[in-house]
């Protein structure tokens, strides 16, 4: 696919209730913030033609500001975070006029460049949808069987556009994957840690490791 037809839309509007009152998208990561890693990583990423950043937290500004000077990153104020993932994503598709809109949560610190230009890759034809997915087995027996943990970040045709525009409450880009199964194609990872959420503290006192 063509290097200029990807926007990355960065959702960093959540009320990070699992995190004990703090904004975990500001909490440390190995020296920078949890929204500074999804940033830097989305800038750096060359066949990404804008960087979307859909924030209500004037703190996430002011980290998008200081990365300036690696590429220019368009700021869209969210004035209604109550209102869930919608909201992002409808504020990030309307300031989008690229071919695939590419949404990152600013929670997943492992997340890394191989992960996501493998799933922009996989795009070859408009009305597709690209996951990340990790295979593992579950023991169930002599045989076991095999299960498998979808992730983001997650790709999307402009050919969703509307769909994804029209999102009602309650409703996420996840229900879109569900209503068109045809659409889904999926890019396994060998690696099940770039997939992680840090959803509480536990979480991210893991993924941060021994140092």
């Amino acid at each position: 696919m063509r290097e200029s037809a990807v926007d990355a839309i960065l959702m960093a509007s959540g009320f990070s209730r699992r995190f004990g009152g703090k904004n975990k998208l500001l909490v440390p990561f190995r020296g920078k913030t949890l929204v500074r890693h999804t940033l830097e990583l989305a800038c750096g990423i060359d066949c990404i033609k804008n960087v979307i950043l859909v924030t209500s937290f004037d703190e996430a500004v002011s980290e998008a500001l200081k990365l300036s000077h690696l590429r220019s990153i368009k700021i869209i104020r969210n004035d209604h975070p109550e209102r869930g993932q919608r909201e992002s994503v409808r504020l990030g598709v309307e300031a989008s006029s690229a071919d695939w809109y590419l949404f990152f949560p600013c929670d997943q610190p492992l997340l890394d460049t191989e992960t996501v230009t493998r799933i922009i890759g996989a795009a070859k034809t408009e009305g597709q949808i690209i996951q990340p997915f990790f295979r593992h087995t579950m023991r169930n027996g002599p045989g076991g069987f095999c299960e498998g943990r979808p992730g983001n970040p997650v790709l999307f045709s402009a050919s969703f556009r509307e769909e994804l525009l029209s999102l009602q409450e309650g409703e996420h880009p996840r229900d879109i994957k569900a209503g068109h199964p045809e659409a889904v194609y999926s890019v396994e990872v060998e690696n099940e840690t770039v997939l992680f959420d840090a959803d509480d503290p536990e979480t991210l006192l893991k993924l941060e490791g021994p140092g």
